[in-house]
């Protein structure tokens, strides 16, 4: 992914007023999801906002994926796609302030994560839009998930890797506990490579093409989310099980350091 020059993660992630730490003072991150279908949690709407605001600064002003003109009136970068999604979203707590240091969305194709019924109509994913010719014999069925706006930003590369492997694990216990799949994405080349030097199970369906929507060369995959989730058990034994439990409730991680008065 390219960086505009200039434009460092400390400037591109959002700082919001959040009551998520007021219980939980000492801890130093907070994870869960923040919306179904657009339609944001009780009592998150700050964090629903940052959720949009690191996408707009990543995705227009950082990386220069999307244009200024795919934005609203408001700012954001919402699409038709935000209606029937589940947006995850990381926060940290640096004691004085908090951020959204990280962001994910599952699309659902044709099932209401909420009712568990079928959507109205049956609208094709992007990956199916953005490469026709993988779907063309076999479409998506209407369980099938895409997963979008994966964004991970920290001014410390460590912390950014972590967090990533912090995200994964939210939108597998909603696919594990809504029995969703398969799940796809639309990916840069150098994400196929990552995935397969980091072991998350990816498998490419297609060939790379220029997107014109995401002015970049991208290609499609097929995520094994059962074999994903067996290696994030590997890793850490007992996440998933406490995060399917949580069911998309805040979880908490980490611990807040406190350095000359301010979280370190």
């Amino acid at each position: 992914m390219s960086t505009i020059a200039g434009i460092g993660n400390e400037i591109v992630i959002p700082v919001i007023e959040s009551r998520l730490f007021e219980q939980y003072p000492d801890a130093r991150f907070a994870a869960g999801v923040l919306a179904v279908n657009d339609q944001v949690k009780l009592g998150l709407g700050n964090e629903y906002g940052g959720y949009y605001d690191l996408r707009r600064n990543v995705y227009v002003d950082q990386t220069g994926q999307l244009s200024a003109d795919d934005l609203h009136e408001d700012g954001t970068d919402r699409d038709r796609d935000d209606a029937r999604s589940i947006a995850f979203g990381i926060i940290e707590n640096r004691g004085t302030d908090q951020r959204v240091v990280a962001t994910m969305r599952l699309i659902l194709k044709g099932y209401d994560a909420i009712t568990e019924d079928r959507f109205e109509g049956d609208y094709p994913l992007p990956v199916e839009k953005f490469c026709p010719e993988v779907f063309e014999a076999h479409p998506a069925p209407p369980k099938s998930i895409e997963v979008s706006r994966l964004i991970s930003r920290h001014e410390k590369a460590t912390i950014q890797d972590f967090l990533s492997w912090k995200i994964y694990p939210l939108a597998l216990a909603q696919i594990a506990n809504h029995k969703l799949g398969p799940t796809y994405a639309v990916v840069e080349p150098w994400f196929e490579r990552h995935a397969a030097t980091t072991g998350i199970p990816v498998t490419s369906i297609g060939e790379p093409r220029y997107i014109e929507h995401y002015q970049d060369y991208n290609l499609p995959i097929e995520v094994d989310t059962n074999k994903f989730i067996d290696g994030i058990e590997d890793r850490e034994p007992g996440f998933m099980d406490e995060l399917q439990i949580a069911a998309g409730a805040m979880t908490y991680f980490g611990k807040l350091r406190q350095h000359k008065g301010a979280a370190a």
